[in-house]
């Protein structure tokens, strides 16, 4: 009877009794009385504003106004300087468990996001905080980039580049590519500076610089002209796959526009078999065919070693398909295989979320718990058996 309410329904009078004498309960009764709260609906706006008069978590605020964006909103205001003041003056725990209850305030939409965008330098990183709290104001600065503070955004992420951290050097490229696809007024500037990362000599700054370049070519095809110089740099730089299937997507989609691109392409075809990974395989096959279309005298004899290769002595079973594939194609028709291998792009307008549109509804349903934190519902990390909660192993 009422499992979803978690066996009982508050009403108006247990409420307002239990409100009235909440100061003298424990901390842990208050959290009880606060949890109930969450399930009560309120009758009026008059009653709402009764209780948003109390000294309550977060979370009923949120609550209460959920179905009033407007009231949302000036509620948000009155947390942003004790949310903003715990994070900066707080244990590093507790300023971690801040932020990502921010960062789940603001996926809620412009709104929510609106409210901390003229604080975004509070979210910039300081050398000595540690790599989680890091990686949560990275993704906040991200989120709050616009037209205004986009620019400023960007030069503090690059500044995180040249990190100790790999992981944090990773993230803050990654962002800098996210901002220009949410801010497009910045998409020149932004592949200006990938072009600048591309040429420092340095692997895991090179292959994230390439990953994210490829994305935003896909988005803005026009600011290619710019990064086109780089790329030849790139190449004998980068060694891990990403990066690798990323610089061959490239040089197969602007083989035009690269002078040189039959020529940074041979090494790499002269090592087709020792290559370990076989989506870089699967792209090398691609790009040459797609540069044969564009130069076939400069590429003709690298593509049918190539092809020779990958049908006789490859052992990977997608890579030997997809070669007689393109083998089957060019011996039928080197038109009919234009067509389907060069087909046009549509210019990309929105990369996938992370996360989807359900679960971050679950997971702000569970505000002020451990789901923020976790970015997962509860129903992922503890089992309900009765009572107490059961814990156990999150997945991975």
């Amino acid at each position: 009877v009422l499992a979803a309410e978690g066996g009982y329904m508050p009403t108006e009078e247990v409420i307002t009794g239990l409100l009235n004498r909440i100061m003298h309960f424990s901390e842990w009764g208050q959290c009880a009385i606060l949890r109930l709260l969450t399930k009560y609906s309120v009758a009026s706006e008059g009653e709402m504003f009764d209780i948003m008069n109390g000294p309550f978590s977060a979370k009923i605020f949120v609550d209460l106004t959920s179905t009033r964006p407007d009231i949302q909103q000036d509620v948000l205001q009155r947390l942003k300087g004790p949310l903003l003041t715990l994070m900066a003056a707080s244990s590093m725990e507790l300023a971690y468990t801040v932020l990502v209850h921010i960062h789940a305030l603001l996926s809620r939409g412009p709104r929510q996001i609106e409210v901390f965008q003229a604080d975004f330098k509070q979210f910039f990183c300081r050398y000595n905080e540690p790599s989680y709290i890091k990686q949560v104001k990275i993704d906040i600065l991200t989120m709050l980039a616009d037209f205004n503070s986009a620019e400023h955004i960007v030069l503090e992420l690059s500044e995180y580049v040249t990190e100790v951290d790999v992981e944090i050097a990773r993230r803050a490229i990654r962002a800098i590519g996210t901002i220009a696809v949410h801010v497009p007024s910045t998409s020149e500037m932004i592949v200006s500076s990938l072009s600048n990362l591309l040429e420092l000599d340095i692997d895991y700054v090179c292959t994230e610089a390439a990953v994210v370049m490829k994305d935003l070519v896909r988005k803005y095809p026009e600011q290619f002209q710019q990064a086109s110089g780089a790329v030849q740099k790139c190449l004998k730089i980068v060694s891990e796959p990403d990066g690798k299937s990323a610089l061959l997507w490239i040089l197969g989609e602007y083989g035009l526009l690269i002078e040189d691109a039959p020529y940074l392409l041979e090494p790499m075809i002269d090592g087709f078999m020792e290559e370990p990974s076989g989506a870089v395989q699967l792209e090398m096959l691609t790009a040459t065919v797609k540069l044969f279309f564009c130069r076939p005298p400069e590429v003709q004899k690298m593509l049918g070693r190539l092809l020779q290769e990958a049908i006789q002595e490859c052992t990977h079973p997608d890579v030997r398909d997809r070669a007689l594939l393109y083998y089957r194609l060019l011996q039928v028709s080197p038109e009919e295989a234009r067509r389907v291998i060069c087909a046009p792009k549509e210019v990309v307008e929105e990369f996938q979320e992370e996360m989807d549109a359900d679960l971050k509804d679950r997971v702000f349903e569970e505000f002020n718990s451990l789901s923020t934190v976790y970015k997962q519902p509860a129903s992922k990390f503890i089992q309900v058996s009765g009572s107490p909660f059961v814990a156990h192993k999150m997945p991975p």
